[in-house]
């Protein structure tokens, strides 16, 4: 509109009478007018139906400037105001300014740019007329990232060969027999000192004899009319001599049987068949539990195989054997296998967890646990920016960023995330939000087994472990740790493992989880493990905002926020630098705001290198 009205101002004043032969207010007010017709002739072009979208730069019928049409003396004021503030109108004013001569500056290089663009920038690139500001993305890289990492103080149980020798044992039982000839009246022994041994069984009734016969033993002679059942004649086999019998005594007149020399007829002596039983005294620890065999029983002595025990001649196909045991010793501590650990320079004590205890109360074996840390790595800048008015996109999803909201991104970009996953982590069951699974690996005590390396390996990037974690147990077990599959840990142990170093899991603690002899030997780590590393973040810190507990290591609760605590949650007082780099890496530039950077950068090179000297 400025070179409309220029050309109708033109054209007047070249019709104009000469202005010497007019008055000055005349030709002032004369020019007034025209500037006034003018104005009115542009207006009514400019707000025609449809000019606001032919008309360029066109904001409406208040024109900026308008004022100075009814007072042009204004512009002066006006300038001379701007003018005390104007930095560059004290420059050209100063009297002491440096000057230059135009002839001296090289400008070849703007020139090469301006005769042939194309030639330096590419074909086809559009350069805009003006530059806007851009706020410089976040630098790439990792972060700090924390692991715990236990070893262990106290008894131990130790490993100590065993061998068990059996022999043969052969003994007889030998039983020594009196035999008493017993009456009521007689010199035979007397019933009444028998009775008492008759009851308790020493002696037994062998049947009766002939009375009037058998006198002669003990040197008479039987009278006439004897009858040989007199006095109930009886003979008793005792097992051990009958005390109490006196011959003087004439209330029990008891006889000395002439071929003994004692109140007994006679004595012999019965040996059993032989007794072989196995001596297993030497081998207490056979039948301890803490002792086991896997080798067969081997004879060690089979010749001779008959053997004269007491005049008994003994045959037997062996007569010992050797069977070798392992048998597990409780050695007292302090036995440790902390100096790996010590010896790692990112590692730091951080607390002492008891996993078996005497009855006294005192600790057996100590769990020692230590804080280690996995330096995160800074990446280079990679020259991207967020510029005011242009897109953003993540995932897809683009939208509008403002200038004025480019200093939070990164925690922007946590809310958006935040927010997104709800929905995908949200258990319609239990209405319950980011909620996550127990999972545990386990450990020998001083043991070199360990099928909870996790961090300790190294991180793994949130691609590469979702890719193992889509493909199957196969793409697990190789991304896993080497030595897990050699010494044979399980599938779910080797998913644990994957998903610790991917960042997605809390742990919980470490529990005894079998003893033998009261002393722990092999322990079991439990960890809560997430869907994603944001959720993982979200419980540790928002757990502690609100007192919510991870229960106990036997025991972990992995389960996610109710509805209601998650709405008690402060994101705002959260510390996400963990997953800045992950969103970073779904962050894409759009390609002409890049195109804009890569054309400065281009234009600062040639300058840099066609500068004069």
């Amino acid at each position: 509109m400025s070179g409309v009205m220029v050309a109708l101002a033109s054209m007047a004043l070249g019709c104009a009478t000469p202005a010497a032969a007019q008055d000055r207010a005349a030709a002032e007010a004369q020019a007034r007018d025209l500037a006034k017709d003018i104005q009115a002739i542009g207006k009514g072009i400019v707000t025609s139906n449809g000019s606001p979208n032919t008309v360029p730069g066109y904001q409406g019928t208040n024109v900026s400037g308008s004022e100075l049409l009814d007072d042009p003396d204004h512009l002066s004021s006006q300038g001379a105001t701007a003018a005390a503030g104007s930095d560059a109108y004290a420059t050209i004013v100063d009297p002491g300014r440096p000057e230059f001569d135009p002839t001296t500056i090289d400008m070849s290089a703007g020139q090469a740019i301006e005769t042939n663009p194309d030639a330096f920038l590419g074909t086809g690139t559009q350069i805009g007329g003006s530059q806007g500001s851009c706020e410089p993305l976040p630098r790439s890289g990792t972060e700090d990232s924390i692991y715990y990492e236990t070893c262990n103080k106290g008894d131990q149980i130790i490993k100590v060969p065993k061998v068990c020798t059996s022999t043969l044992t052969v003994s007889f039982d030998r039983v020594t027999s009196w035999i008493y000839y017993s009456a009521t009246q007689g010199p035979y022994a007397s019933r009444a000192v028998l009775e008492p041994a008759i009851a308790d069984g020493t002696c037994k009734s062998k049947g009766a004899f002939n009375y009037c016969t058998e006198v002669s033993q003990y040197g008479y002679r039987p009278t006439s009319g004897c009858n040989p059942n007199n006095f109930s004649p009886e003979i008793f086999e005792c097992t051990r001599e009958i005390g109490g019998m006196t011959a003087a005594d004439p209330s029990t007149f008891n006889g000395v049987v002439k071929a003994t020399g004692q109140f007994w007829a006679s004595k012999s002596e019965t040996v059993s068949p032989p007794i072989i039983t196995r001596n297993d005294a030497a081998c207490p620890f056979a039948t301890s539990e803490a002792c086991v065999s896997d080798d067969p029983e081997v004879c060690t002595s089979s010749d001779p195989e008959t053997r004269i025990i007491d005049g008994v001649s003994v045959t037997q196909p062996c007569w010992a054997w050797s069977r070798p045991f392992t048998c597990q010793e409780r050695r007292p501590g302090p036995p440790n296998d902390c100096a790996a650990v010590q010896a790692k320079p990112e590692c730091t004590f951080d607390h002492d967890e008891c996993l078996s205890a005497d009855p006294d109360g005192t600790c057996s074996v100590t769990d020692k646990v230590y804080r280690c840390t996995i330096p995160g790595e800074e990446g280079e800048p990679d020259g991207a920016a967020i510029c005011s008015g242009d897109l953003y996109c993540i995932n897809g999803e683009c939208t509008q960023i403002e200038r004025q909201a480019s200093t939070e991104f990164k925690d922007a970009m946590v809310a958006v995330q935040t927010l997104g996953q709800v929905r995908d982590d949200f258990n319609p069951d239990d209405l319950t939000l980011f909620g996550g699974e127990k999972a545990g690996c386990h450990k020998p005590v001083f043991g070199l087994v360990n099928c909870c390396a996790g961090k300790t390996s190294g991180l793994l990037t949130t691609a590469t472990g979702a890719a193992a974690l889509a493909s199957g147990p196969a793409a697990i077990a190789a991304l896993a740790t080497p030595f897990l599959t050699m010494f044979l840990c399980s599938s779910e142990e080797k998913l644990l493992d994957v998903k610790d170093r991917m960042g997605l899991c809390h742990y919980v603690g470490t529990y005894c989880s079998d003893k033998i002899l009261g002393v722990c030997t092999s322990k079991r780590k439990n960890f809560c493990c997430y869907q994603s590393k944001l959720a993982r973040i979200l419980q540790e810190q928002g757990r502690t905002q609100i007192g919510k507990s991870w229960g106990t290591a036997k025991n972990p609760i992995c389960k996610g926020f109710s509805i209601v605590e998650f709405q008690k949650l402060d994101l705002s007082q959260m510390d996400f630098t963990e997953v800045y780099d992950d969103f970073m890496d779904a962050a894409k530039v759009p390609d002409e705001v890049q195109a804009s950077i890569d054309i400065q950068n281009k234009i600062q090179q040639y300058y840099e290198l066609h500068q004069g000297p």
